[in-house]
Order: C-alpha cells, then structure tokens, then sequence
C-alpha cells in the first residue's frame, strides 16, 4: 500500500512526505510535512501522541490510513488524540488520489505559513538584539562588555555556535579577538588572526562588505584558519566594522555545519555592526575629547601667563591660576563678575559700552592682535600689561579669551635703561663741555696770541693763523652746542618751551635746515622727568627727520589739553617707510618706551602732504587718560 501511494504523490514533489508503518523512533531528528501512518486505532494512538510531543502540531499533517476494520468507536480516539485527518486506503483510486491532493496541498499551505511565522519570529528577535545593543551603547556600556554582549546576542539569534568581534590592530598585519561566544578559554584577547586575504575576516576588510561562507569544504577564495579549523567551523557570515571611514575590524559568526544565511541573517549581522561602530565611534571620540580637555587644562594651569575667558556679557567664565597670581584675585572671587572689576577706571564704565558696540557693529579694535592696556589689581594698584584677544563663536553664543601678560617688569627694565641712557649721555655732554670744549678754548687763546705776535714782526703766517684759530673756535662752539644737546640746561632752569625752542635752534646751525618751535600758550610741566622724556623724544624724531628722512622744514609743536600734553614733530622729509630693517628702529622703540614710561601714546605716521608726523600723547600729572581722547589713544578696554 505504500509504494501505491508513493507512486501516486510522485507527481506532486516539492513535499517531504514519509509513510510510517510501525512504532516511530523516540525522538525522530526532523518531521515531514506529511505524516501518513500505517495501522490499527488502538497502534496510532501512542504513535500520534508520540508526533504531536515532538512536533508541536504546527508544521506537520498527520494522518491516519485505515482499512476497514475501523470502527465509530475507534475514530473518535484518533481525533481526539490530534490526528488532522483519516484515509481510508481501500477507497477508489480516483477518490484516493483527490485525497492526497487535498492532503498535499493542505501540507503545503501549513508549511508555508509556519515558514512565514518562524520568520518573522527570527526578525522580531534579531531586532530586539539591535534595539537593546543600541540602548546599552546609549548608556555608555564600557566597549569589552558591549562587544561580549554582542556576540552572545549573535549567536543565539543567528542559531550559531561561534561569535566574534576581531580589532585591526595598529600595524594593519593582524586582527585581534577581542570579543567572543563560545571559543575556547583563554583567547579572548590573545588570539591573533592574519588580516590578509587569505583568512575569511581579512578579506572581509578588503571587500568591505559581507562575506558569507556556506561550506568551507567548497571555499576557494581563501583558506579557512587554524582557530576555525580547531573548532571544526563548516560555514560562516562575516561583515566589517567600519569607524570614521576607516576599518576598525570584522564581527562574525560560524557554525559547525554547512549552512545557508540569509539575507535578513545578513542585514542583522550588519545592524549589529552598525551599532558597535557607532559606540566605538563614540567612545573614542569622547575619549579624545576627555585627553583634549585634560591637555587644554594642563595648559591652562601651568601657563606663565594669565587667560580669562569671557561671554557676550563680559562675564568672567575662566580665569586660571596665573590670573590669579597677577591680579591678586582667587578664581571662585571673580568667576561670575563682570571683567570690567579687573579695569581702572574710566574704562570700568565704558567697557559694557565696547562690547555692545563690536556686537552691533563687528568692528574690532583689539580682537585678533595685541596691545598694552592697563589692568587693576585686587589691592587697587595698576599695573600695565600686554592683552592679546581672540574669538570663539559656538552655535549659540560667542566667547572671548585673553592672554594677559605683566608689564611692570619690563617697564622697570625699559625706565632702568632709560636712565643709564641719560647718565651716559649728561656723562658724554659733560666731558664735551669740559674736556673738549675747554682744550679747543685753549687752544684757540694760544693760535691767537701767536697770530698777534707774528702780525706784528710782519710775517706772512700770521693771516693763515688767524683763519686756524677762527676754524678752532668753530669746533669749541659746535662741541658746546652738542654738549646742550645731550644735558638740556634749559629744561632744568627755564623748563621744557625753553628747552625746546633751543633745540630748534641747535637743530637750524647744526644741520643747516629750517626749524620753528610753536606753542599756543605758557604750558608750565612742573614733572621734569616728563619734561625730559618728552624733550628726548623731540630729539629723536627731529634727528630721525634729518638724518633719515631728508627733511629741509622740520616744526615743533607742544599743546596742552584739560587731559593731556600733546606734542607733535612734523617734517617735510620723504616719509618713514612701510617696514623698518631689522637693523634699525631702535629710536623709534625708545620714543615708544618713554612715552608709555610716562602713562601716553606715540602715533607715526605718513603725512598725506608727504613728511613724516610723530605725535605724543602724555596724560597730565594725576591724571588718567580716557579711551577717546584722542583717535590715536589705544582702546584700554579689555575686551573687545
């Protein structure tokens, strides 16, 4: 009767159909799709409980050939043991085989929908594994226990025996496994695989993308390795870990038997890959940025010096130790305040104003290069100092930063050297009116008194004496006149107008130029060491101006406001250059140092008549000069 029915249901294929006649095994490896059994009732019974334990009752039909000793009684036991139908084999032939037709189709139909069912079953796991591997990666699960937790979730989504996560290591040589389900103890961590193309996770980093191995029997794109082989892999699906464009490593998954994956199995294992990139990603860049805040603050403690960082506001957010140390303030003090609390006044009141300014109009005067300000520390002292400025602008707001550095130190040096200058110069000046200028005075009584007596015995030497002596009295009266220049008598006993307009006149016999002092008015300077300085500044720039710019016309001017004494030197030459050689310009950085010695300015500039004109600016005494007093004044506000 069996082999009726085989030749019957030949046709119809592509149904695995078995016909059992006896007691079936204990615990039969896998079930058809259609189970037809042979025998009595009272023989099916234990046979189709037996099917039903093992099956579930979904992806088989059972049935139940019978002959014709079945009786009523018989087939309610079978029914209600689970059978899906009864077959009566002594029926026609036609009949019969629209039966197992009906059968067929019915086994395919059930087949069909638990294959669809364990589908979908499989995909609502593989994405429960990606959903959870995600939320663990969000909560910043440190790297080795996520990727262990990936490879366990693998392999049993995937239904395989073998997981892993192997790292490229630097060299770019080898794949480390970092990460494994069910590999032998002890090597997670140390065992190492070739990442060339003839291992199957070293290819995948070449293809960059999949690779599946179904039966490595059959492989011949590359070898299959010892770890592998040692743990008798069959088949295998692979994908590459890619971090920042760049390969980072391979997960994958093998099984001891060949197999078949699919591509839902490959989009899984991708997903996976997806999710441990990005918290690898993640991970290292928070680590980067954890190394990067740690440098930076490094930096910022150990810095000579100090740097404060403010917002739009003027509120201080940073202010470092050496900010400390130089305004005499604790961090926790003035982090909070406005940075106007580190200004003297007026531009305490007025720096609010500046910034508004540069936000409403961009216009910057000290962002972006540097210059010397006035600070204010704790205790009320001022102090000059260097302020360098720059501008971060963050998606919702815009900081500054500024690098404060102590001037006083240097001023002292700068006045130090100013003053051995001057010695040196009274030194000089006085040995040329004493030494020199009292030998050529000699010297021109001696030629003259020889000149006298040769005159009068007649000789004709005595008129060629005569011109010698007048030449020696020339250079007594340009040593003396140089000796004024270097110790200004005048300054000191009728004050710097006097002093200055004896200068001009030096200038006008010792250069053969024009030179005019003016001044609108008595301008009394009761400080002489701003008389001074003023007074070698005018020395300098009026010898600048003829030595170096050529000048026929040189004026002298000195004015006096309610906040400053002006004084301005202006020449008629071929103009200061664009850029100075590195080899001169020490005058001009000395006229730069006196006049901030004294709490002013000093503007050079190119005259548009042509010329050069040099202008300083000193605040009177006791006075602090306002940011706007004059367009050539440096903005002493910190920021901006």
């Amino acid at each position: 009767m069996g082999r009726h029915l085989r030749r019957l249901l030949r046709e119809e294929g592509e149904v695995s159909v078995t016909f059992q006649q006896g007691t079936l095994p204990p615990a039969p490896d896998r079930l058809p799709h259609l189970l037809i059994l042979f025998g009595y009732p009272e023989e099916l019974r234990e046979q189709i409980e037996t099917v039903r334990a093992t099956a579930g009752g979904e992806q088989v039909v059972l049935v139940a050939a019978l002959s014709d000793r079945t009786t009523p009684e018989s087939l309610d036991v079978l029914l209600n043991s689970g059978v899906d139908d009864l077959l009566d084999v002594g029926a026609p032939p036609a009949l019969l085989r629209a039966r197992l037709r009906l059968l067929v189709r019915r086994a395919r139909a059930r087949q069909r929908r638990w294959d669809i069912e364990r589908e979908l079953q499989v995909r609502v796991g593989q994405q429960a594994v990606v959903s959870e591997l995600g939320r663990r990666a969000l909560a910043n699960m440190p790297l080795p226990l996520l990727l262990e937790y990936a490879t366990e979730r693998v392999a049993a989504a995937l239904g395989v025996e073998l997981a892993q996560v192997l790292r490229l290591l630097p060299e770019g040589r080898e794949l480390l496994l970092v990460a494994g389900y069910g590999w032998q103890e002890g090597l997670v961590e140390t065992c190492r695989v070739p990442a060339g193309t003839d291992s199957q996770a070293g290819y995948t980093l070449r293809a960059g993308g999949a690779v599946v191995v179904e039966d490595f029997a059959r492989e011949t794109r590359f070898a299959r390795p010892l770890l592998l082989q040692r743990h008798g892999v069959q088949a295998g699906l692979s994908v590459p870990i890619f971090v920042d464009g760049r390969s980072w490593g391979v997960l994958g998954a093998h099984t001891c038997r060949p197999r078949t994956f699919s591509h839902d199995d490959i989009h899984f294992l991708q997903a996976v890959a997806h999710v441990l990139a990005t918290a690898i990603e993640r991970q290292e860049h928070e680590a980067a940025l954890r190394e990067s805040e740690a440098r930076y603050r490094a930096i910022v403690e150990t810095a000579v010096d100090a740097i404060i960082t403010i917002d739009e506001t003027g509120r201080i957010l940073l202010f470092n130790p050496a900010a400390e140390r130089i305004f005499g303030y604790r961090a926790k003090e003035v982090i909070g305040q406005n940075i106007s609390v580190l200004m003297p006044s007026p531009y305490r009141e007025q720096h609010d104003r500046y910034i508004r300014n540069y936000l409403a109009t961009g216009r910057r005067r000290i962002i972006g290069r540097g210059r010397e300000v006035t600070g204010l520390r704790k205790d009320g002292t001022t102090f000059p100092m260097y302020l360098a400025v720059s501008e971060v602008r963050l998606p919702d707001r815009r900081l500054f930063t500024g690098i404060v550095r102590d001037l006083s130190e240097t001023r002292r040096l700068e006045q130090e050297i100013l003053r051995i200058s001057d010695e040196e110069r009274r030194s000089i000046g006085q040995d040329l009116h004493d030494g020199l200028g009292q030998m050529l005075t000699g010297m021109a009584l001696i030629s003259q008194s020889l000149a006298r007596r040769l005159a009068a015995e007649g000789r004709p030497e005595a008129r060629e004496l005569e011109e010698l002596t007048a030449l020696i009295r020339q250079a007594d009266q340009q040593a003396r006149t140089l000796a004024r220049g270097l110790i200004p008598v005048e300054l000191e006993a009728n004050g710097l107008q006097a002093a200055l307009h004896r200068l001009t006149r030096q200038a006008e016999q010792l250069f053969g130029i024009r030179c005019v002092f003016q001044t609108e008015k008595e301008i009394p300077v009761a400080d002489n060491l701003v008389a001074t300085h003023l007074y070698r500044i005018a020395q300098e720039a009026l010898n600048n101006a003829v030595r170096h710019g050529q000048a026929q016309t040189v004026t002298v001017m000195l004015a006096a406001d309610d906040e400053a004494l002006h004084l301005w030197i202006r020449d008629d030459g071929v103009g200061i250059p664009e850029e100075l050689p590195e080899t001169r310009g020490m005058g001009l950085r000395i006229m730069h140092y006196r006049a901030r010695l004294l709490g002013g300015h000093l503007e050079i500039r190119r005259r548009p008549e042509g010329g050069t004109e040099v202008h300083a600016i000193v605040p009177l005494t006791g006075r602090v000069l306002p940011a706007d007093a004059s367009q050539v004044l440096p903005e002493s506000e910190l920021i901006p």
